[in-house]
């Protein structure tokens, strides 16, 4: 009987929380730097009801650019952030209490994109190459490509700053720039364009640390208990989005604003394999970007990738045995 009662309670529990109104859960603030299928597990967790599930009220902020993103963070405008590495670990190195609690996507899906006429690396001499903004991911993994092809980013070529990844396609389109650095789907879609896949990053053995979901060592003092939700909102995201193709294409059409099908499938495949459960970040990652960083900020040369980040909570909800690892 009492056996009885008390899953009845559960129920009751686990019911209660699932109809949570927006109104009665724990509001919260996650910022995003760029469009891109790194962001699926946080737009799923916002459109299958995973975040309402745990009782949190996320509204996602798009703010353009990794750095601003950060900015965003340590101005107490937003509670965490979906950003690639550097701008995280570059406010760490001064002095900020930024930490990666977890790694959404730990390799860099970018493609350096070329108009006719640029067939090899050495082609890219005296052109102008699109990024979105100076310290972004796209600027990274374009600065580490030069790097390996010995090519000088301030002498052999001009970076530019364009915003956005739709509007490096625009960019290229218009011949405002030669080459850009883009990621899916808008890769596929500037190949379909009659434009070139010069290389695709990882394919050139160049990794880092990309997505993260980061926080504050702050807002973890006070707010513990809200990240474990909101990590748990995305580890649910992430099995959905790997048992459900339809629901997961549809969330990324609705972001992405993309109809065709192709597309959608193409960006869809290519994202599911980096999606990892529970989603630890990469130490060697982080330690490839913090390498990268040395170059200008001495301190990056001294540290220890594991300072970095708090695996705690992600090993919190790991022990309790729910989570599938795939």
């Amino acid at each position: 009987m009492e056996k009885k009662f008390n899953c009845i309670l559960l129920y009751i529990l686990v019911v209660s929380i699932l109809w949570l109104s927006p109104s009665e859960a724990q509001p919260v603030r996650i910022g995003y730097g760029s469009f891109g299928v790194v962001h699926l597990p946080g737009w799923v967790a916002l459109e299958g009801g995973y975040f309402l599930g745990e009782g949190v009220n996320a509204e996602l902020i798009y703010i353009a650019g990794g750095p601003q993103t950060v900015s965003a963070l340590l101005g107490g405008n937003v509670d965490f952030v979906q950003v690639y590495s550097q701008p995280v670990l570059a406010a760490h190195l001064r002095g900020a209490d930024t930490v990666l609690i977890a790694g959404l996507f730990n390799q860099p899906p970018l493609s350096i994109i070329t108009t006719p006429g640029i067939e090899k690396p050495e082609d890219l001499r005296g052109k102008k190459i699109g990024i979105t903004t100076y310290g972004s991911a796209t600027d990274l993994a374009l600065r580490l490509a030069l790097k390996k092809w010995r090519l000088s980013p301030e002498r052999d070529v001009t970076i530019l700053q364009i915003r956005g990844l739709a509007e490096i396609l625009g960019a290229l389109k218009s011949k405002a720039i030669d080459a850009g650095v883009l990621s899916p789907p808008t890769d596929k879609m500037a190949a379909e364009a009659g434009f070139k896949n010069l290389v695709y990053i990882p394919q050139m053995g160049i990794s880092f640390q990309h997505t993260t979901l980061a926080t504050t060592r702050r807002y973890l003092q006070k707010n513990r208990a809200v990240a474990i939700r909101v990590l748990r909102a995305q580890i649910s995201a992430i099995h959905r989005i790997k048992a459900d193709k339809e629901f997961a294409s549809k969330v990324l059409a609705k972001y992405l604003k993309i109809r065709d099908p192709e597309i959608l499938s193409y960006t869809y495949d290519t994202g599911v394999p980096f999606f990892k459960t529970p989603p630890y970040p990469s130490l060697e990652g982080i330690k490839a970007t913090l390498d990268f960083l040395a170059e200008r900020e001495p301190k990056a040369k001294h540290v220890n990738a594991a300072d970095f980040v708090d695996l705690s909570l992600l090993e919190e909800i790991d022990k309790t045995g729910v989570l599938k690892k795939q």
